[in-house]
């Protein structure tokens, strides 16, 4: 078994699973989020050490939820994303290329860690094969205050996952991509929009904006943010490619999504569908669209 935990800004969604097999399917037995002072955690980590630590420790009991070990996914100003190309050489070799061309690109210090997931090669004629990575970066004490947090819940963290690369494993256990065709997903989030765009299977980039805190009367405030930001990622991936988006697919809080969905239709003509929780899991308790991130950080490749 395993509890995965997303921590947002002011929120954390988790997810309690078990697997018989590595093979087999991912069951899920219980989903909860709670809600915390934004002001806790910020780009040097978690502020509030002993308040977050008990605060997780209190859901996690209240829940009845007896499982230590956690996988965790970042989703907030903590992380730092950068896509770099570079040569491809011995695999020994590229975590210290990686780890150079990210302090060089954004002036880091050495008190940063690094990791990369590779997106794709790239050979062009009469050229070195190039690699197109995925890098993130985020302070080692940073990393030590989620640490310390997690040992006050008596939590064990056995892994370490970025809200991009969930997604990026989600969409693809979800079969998201029938085709060679640009695909936007969009997490709408509690005072957040973030939008990915897909070309050929492969993710390109992601742009990130606030948005008012959702309630039931907020609809009419975060529909036209939310609308407005994927025209603008519409538009931008002309810029790349002639093929037009294929699809839409939404993802975030579950109670303002069929709302958006019906508006994009109407508006921008593109077929736009709520992200479906792929074949990887079964779950006794539903499923919400809010925990993908969450669903993701548990797919281990």
């Amino acid at each position: 078994m395993a509890l995965s935990l997303e921590i947002r800004s002011g929120f954390v969604y988790m997810v309690e699973s078990k697997s018989k097999s590595k093979s087999g399917p991912i069951s899920i037995s219980k989903t909860l989020f709670f809600e915390f002072p934004e002001s806790w955690i910020d780009n040097q980590g978690v502020r509030e050490v002993d308040e977050f630590g008990e605060m997780l420790a209190q859901h996690l009991t209240k829940n009845n939820i007896r499982e230590k070990d956690c996988i965790f996914c970042i989703n907030n100003s903590s992380i730092i994303y950068r896509e770099l190309m570079i040569p491809k050489i011995d695999d020994k070799k590229t975590p210290f290329i990686v780890r150079s061309e990210m302090m060089n690109a954004l002036n880091l210090t050495p008190d940063y860690i690094m990791d990369f997931i590779v997106l794709e090669e790239i050979q062009k004629e009469e050229e070195a094969t190039q690699l197109r990575v995925l890098a993130v970066a985020m302070l080692e004490s940073a990393i030590e205050s989620y640490l310390k947090a997690f040992k006050k819940a008596k939590c064990n963290i056995v892994a370490i996952d970025s809200a991009t690369n969930a997604i990026i494993k989600l969409a693809n256990e979800s079969k998201v991509f029938t085709d060679d065709d640009p695909v936007i997903i969009v997490d709408v989030g509690n005072a957040y929009l973030r939008l990915y765009l897909f070309e050929n299977g492969m993710y390109v980039l992601s742009r990130n904006a606030r948005l008012v805190s959702y309630s039931e009367g907020d609809k009419e405030s975060v529909i036209p943010i939310v609308e407005d930001n994927i025209n603008k990622m519409i538009q931008f991936s002309y810029t790349r490619s002639k093929k037009g988006i294929k699809k839409i697919v939404l993802m975030g809080v579950d109670e303002i999504l069929p709302d958006i969905q019906k508006v994009l239709f109407d508006s921008l003509f593109v077929p736009c569908d709520i992200i479906q929780m792929p074949s990887t899991f079964i779950s006794t308790v539903g499923y919400q669209t809010k925990y993908v991130n969450a669903y993701g950080a548990l797919i281990r490749k």
